[in-house]
């Protein structure tokens, strides 16, 4: 009996790895952009700092953008902590915070400050980061953004990126949190054992994912405690916390759960709460994204910024800045920069080390 069940363990195994039905993930991993991202033993990953790169997005489009990363490899042309006499706002997310797809200046960030020029506001976006790299990014670089504000931009898909596996566009694997006796404990970063390269492992994962349903997906205990250190992070600042919720392209069963636990926590919390869901879909999902993909397009931008902006005004920034005199501003530089990028084909994807 046993040496028959053994046989059969291993014939389903080996039907498995044959059809390439629940491959595990590879190890050591496969980077996604090694030449736009760069490990970073503090946070993760990030873009290669003081680069130009030209990239077209999405890959089968037209669509050329240009990115460019300051001096802590963030996709921005200022760089953090630089002199200024405005309020500021650092705004932390993930690629839609980025503006993946769009040109700088097109953000939502940026679109805040056009609007309003006697506010500062920066970006620390970096595609695939979840709430984990949020808090350690803001860890490493908080003190040095001297925030008034932080706005912590959290898309749909954020919550769910807390796996050990998960790595975002990150070259290779990086350092995480668990939860233990209610506290957060880093954990090495991940490397499979033996039996977690087999497919059989991989199909037992999935189906304790989906019995355990969206809870064992989100992990909310976990995403509630790195909203927690955000929190405290913020006080150790001297800044406002503010939780924005970014909504996918639908508004699925799931979306709604998540945003209902981040409203939740804010209002446990006394954090101003602001829930984008109704004003990017209430604009048309057609309108406000890119055409056949999850981000959003200059338009989404535009509208995003202009609802964060009435947010920021209506509860968090009332009457800060009025006393700048914007005429003694310098403008900004996606203002003043000449447009580099083309549809050559040729410097596609290549990175240009060059100060911005």
């Amino acid at each position: 009996m046993f040496l028959a069940t053994i046989v059969a363990i291993a014939f389903v195994e080996a039907a498995m790895r044959v059809f390439g039905i629940y491959r595990p993930a590879p190890y050591p991993p496969e980077p996604r952009r090694p030449d736009m991202f760069v490990s970073d033993s503090t946070f993760g990953y990030h873009l290669w700092p003081l680069t130009r790169t030209c990239m077209r997005y999405p890959s089968n489009t037209h669509r050329i953008v240009s990115v460019i990363s300051n001096a802590d490899g963030l996709a921005s042309s200022r760089e953090l902590g630089e002199p200024d006499p405005r309020p500021r706002v650092l705004v932390i997310g993930d690629s839609f915070t980025m503006g993946l797809g769009v040109s700088e200046g097109a953000r939502f960030t940026e679109v805040i400050e056009t609007i309003e020029p006697r506010w500062r506001v920066d970006n620390m976006g970096m595609p695939g980061w979840g709430l984990d790299l949020m808090v350690r990014a803001l860890e490493a670089l908080g003190k040095k953004a001297q925030p008034n504000v932080i706005v912590f931009a959290v898309y749909t898909e954020s919550l769910a990126r807390l796996s050990p596996e998960w790595l975002g566009q990150g070259p290779r694997p990086f350092r995480k949190f668990k939860l233990v006796d209610g506290k957060l404990v880093d954990i090495a970063p991940f490397a499979p054992s033996f039996w977690r390269q087999f497919h059989l492992a991989q199909l037992g994962r999935t189906v304790h994912e989906r019995i355990g349903g969206s809870r064992a997906r989100n992990q909310y205990p976990l995403n509630e405690a790195l909203l927690n250190r955000f929190y405290d992070l913020t006080r150790k600042l001297n800044a406002t916390p503010v939780v924005v919720f970014l909504p996918g392209t639908h508004d699925t069963a799931q979306g709604r759960e998540r945003r209902a636990f981040l409203r939740g926590w804010a209002e446990a919390h006394g954090v101003v709460y602001g829930d984008m869901t109704q004003v990017i879909h209430g604009a048309g999902v057609k309108k406000t994204y890119i055409g056949d993909n999850t981000h959003w397009n200059e338009y989404g931008h535009e509208v995003a910024g202009r609802a964060l902006h009435e947010l920021l005004t209506a509860r968090v920034l009332q009457g800060k800045g009025a006393d700048i005199d914007i005429r003694a501003l310098p403008p900004p530089p996606w203002r003043q920069r000449v447009e580099y990028c083309s549809d050559s084909g040729a410097a596609l994807g290549e990175a240009a080390k060059a100060e911005p």
